[in-house]
């Protein structure tokens, strides 16, 4: 395996249009990294220009240390495996798996080899005769899976793989995937739109937007210590709750306000906050650390808001509650057994250790690093 290493790459296509904006980044040796973000944010682009699928524009791209900017696809040494499976249909799983090395003119006994242990590794060894319109959409993924491990490459790219499977089996195939890594000890870069197939799988997520890296970090970083608003909404679900708010000091305190809220400013939180007493600010926290006032434990009239219920979604293990306070819409994620309705009234208890402040201008997190102590293990 190998590290790969993406030095001021950047994608300018004909046209103008800038897709990836010099971006670097180090993925190690035996690392699983995914890239994640929205349609269009240039993950895919990326993915492909580390494949050699697409010229890069500027800067360098290494893989085991070596400049591979003018390297053709099949001499990188890496396997793609794509969002559409890509398997020829006229031929059969063993078939399939073993047409890469085939071309590459290796001994059928090591093309055996290789094909039959692959298929052992991901379970399909009584898939071996069958053609691919005879399989489901996990076992096609499995199949295109298999033909990519045969080949041993020193790096493992996957474009969205799991987007064609229903939601059961990608839960199944995420489980499968990470094990496979384990396994192999293999360096993957991973892209997908999903931030449940990123918190699950990665050992570090990037998280791009607009062609532009915002965060680089492990799953927990990323969550509990978001480096902008874009990042504190992208992940988690529901996503983050944002309020347009107003910082002021009262009594040797800070606080929180907008219209009718009043949430105190946790005295640790003070020195990055001072600059912003009597300015606009963004608050944010999420919805898991906002409580139904009767199942709170520390409810006080210092973080406790009122707001009107708009929906109740019951979801069995917790219930979601749709919220309006000061004209924001709020989503709180609370025990099961709350009495909301909509219609009614209903007191918020917030969790402000795990508040979230952002400059309204650069949307950057002020309050960056302090949520790390909530991860430590």
């Amino acid at each position: 395996m190998a590290n790969v290493n993406l030095k001021n790459v950047t994608k300018v296509y004909p046209n103008g249009f800038k897709a990836v904006k010099s971006i670097s980044l180090d993925v190690l040796d035996q690392e699983f990294v995914v890239l994640l973000g929205p349609s269009g944010c240039g993950k895919t682009t990326t993915l492909r220009m580390i494949a050699g699928l697409e010229e890069i524009t500027e800067g360098t791209i290494e893989i085991g240390g070596k400049i591979v900017n003018d390297v053709e696809p099949k001499d990188r040494d890496i396997a793609m495996v794509f969002q559409n499976y890509a398997l020829y249909p006229h031929m059969t799983v063993y078939e399939n798996m073993a047409f890469g090395l085939k071309l590459r003119k290796f001994p059928k006994p090591e093309i055996d080899k290789r094909v039959k242990e692959a298929a052992r590794i991901l379970g399909i060894e009584s898939l071996l005769d069958r053609k691919p319109k005879q399989l489901s959409g996990g076992q096609r993924q499995r199949v295109a899976v298999g033909r990519a491990i045969v080949r041993n490459p020193k790096v493992f790219l996957f474009d969205e793989p799991l987007s064609n499977l229903d939601a059961k089996l990608r839960v199944q195939m995420r489980a499968e995937l990470k094990r496979l890594h384990k396994n192999l000890q293999a360096t993957i870069i991973y892209v997908t739109h999903d931030q449940v197939e990123a918190m699950t799988m990665a050992d570090k997520i990037v998280i791009m937007k607009d062609g532009i890296i915002q965060q680089i970090g492990d799953p927990y970083s990323v969550y509990f210590d978001p480096q902008n608003k874009f990042v504190a909404g992208f992940i988690g679900t529901p996503a983050m709750n944002f309020i347009n708010a107003k910082l002021i000091s009262d009594k040797g305190k800070l606080w929180v306000t907008a219209e009718t809220m009043k949430i105190i400013v946790p005295d640790k939180f003070a020195p990055k906050l001072e600059p912003y007493i009597d300015k606009d600010i963004i608050f944010g926290i999420r919805p898991e650390n906002i409580y139904d006032k009767m199942f709170a434990v520390n409810a006080t009239e210092e973080n406790t808001v009122t707001g009107m219920v708009d929906v109740v979604e019951p979801l069995g293990s917790e219930t979601l509650i749709h919220a309006t306070i000061d004209g924001n819409d709020i989503v709180a994620k609370v025990d099961p057994k709350t009495r909301a309705q909509a219609g009614t009234k209903i007191d918020l208890v917030f969790d402000v250790a795990m508040m979230h402040i952002f400059d309204p201008e650069t949307e950057k997190n002020v309050l960056v690093g302090e949520h790390t102590e909530s991860v430590e293990v």
